[in-house]
């Protein structure tokens, strides 16, 4: 999730660049930057509206392995154990 946030960071901060650049010298810019710029500025929020839906997907994983977990908390140890076993006999070797 410290990704996910990262990630969102840095595309907020590429839209206020964006949003200066826009407000500054789009007059000045030539047709081809102008379309550049509302090209770039269309692909950051589709970026975040994929970001948006990947936080709910992965909240939305989470709470369906905590009900799992909370359901069968036998399972969910003896899995775990088993897991952890054969993950160190191939780390073992």
């Amino acid at each position: 999730m410290a990704a996910t946030q990262n990630l969102r960071k840095e595309l907020d901060e590429l839209r206020r660049e964006f949003e200066s650049l826009r407000d500054r010298g789009v007059d000045q810019l030539s047709g081809k930057a102008k379309e550049a710029v509302a090209a770039a500025t269309k692909e950051i929020e589709g970026f975040e509206g994929q970001i948006a839906e990947l936080n709910r997907m992965v909240h939305a994983l989470f709470e369906e392995a905590e009900e799992s977990v909370s359901q069968h908390p036998v399972a969910t140890i003896a899995g775990a154990l088993a897991l952890g076993i054969v993950i160190g006999r191939l780390t073992a070797k």
